[in-house]
């Protein structure tokens, strides 16, 4: 079990969540990521694994723990699709009320599911911090790009919220039909813009939920070109003319 930087208890009152964990090309972490879930209280209604064309052995891994756990449900894409497409295919098989997208080389602290689902009362989506672990294994300080004021602020500058340290109401996150299967990356940003435009409500926790295992420099996300070009797609959504969000 990971160590707890959740603070007292919230209450949880909810109609349960489902956990989905994209993956592609990751048999060494994905195990991790799945036991800091499963550890979880309340546990999650199903995690949901979605393989991406993994040309490793992510997708016999997936299926042994499918095989040793009966709240896990293991889909084998047979090609890649990229992140987007791989979450809103766990997304299609969610059917509890809140849904988290954890990363395959991501964990949640314990405690993480209860303290997020317990500020959900009025809120569609609930963001925590994070910490970010290096390569080396040293972990950083807590953070959140976004600091609790208006969302639509923070969202202008960056990618303010990410999914491993956030959950979100199924229903929202299809009515803005998921993630946007055009972003190679910053699709997280985008989606989360998305739902601001679409009347979503956000709130913010002071909690550390989860690592953020920092990848590696070649990976196409870090690709600066093709940031570049997405993180001026995702500013130009019309959301951003709004008058009444702060400059």
């Amino acid at each position: 079990m990971l160590p707890s930087e959740i603070g007292p208890p919230h209450a949880v009152g909810c109609g349960g969540y489902d956990v989905v964990i994209p993956c592609f090309n990751r048999a060494r972490t994905v195990e991790q990521a799945v036991a800091s879930v499963l550890s979880q209280v309340p546990a999650p209604r199903e995690v949901i694994l979605v393989d991406d064309g993994s040309t490793d052995s992510t997708a016999a891994v997936l299926r042994s723990l499918e095989a040793r756990h009966a709240s896990i449900r293991a889909l084998l894409l047979p090609r890649n699709t990229g992140a987007s497409g791989a979450r809103n295919a766990g997304l299609a098989l969610a059917r509890a009320e809140w849904v988290a997208f954890l990363d395959s080389d991501d964990v949640w602290l314990d405690g993480a599911a209860a303290t997020l689902l317990g500020a959900g009362r009025d809120a569609d989506v609930v963001v925590g911090q994070f910490r970010r672990v290096w390569p080396c294994g040293a972990a950083g300080e807590p953070e959140c790009g976004w600091g609790g004021g208006d969302i639509l602020s923070a969202l202008a500058i960056t990618g303010a919220v990410g999914p491993s340290w956030s959950i979100v109401r199924r229903a929202a996150a299809a009515a803005v039909a998921g993630f946007d299967p055009s972003f190679h990356n910053c699709n997280d940003w985008d989606f989360y813009v998305r739902l601001v435009a679409a009347g979503a409500r956000f709130e913010r926790i002071d909690d550390v939920v989860a690592f953020y295992h920092v990848a590696e420099a070649n990976r196409l996300s870090h690709d600066s070109a093709i940031g570049i070009a997405n993180a001026r797609r995702v500013r130009a959504h019309p959301v951003f003319d709004r008058a009444d969000h702060a400059a």
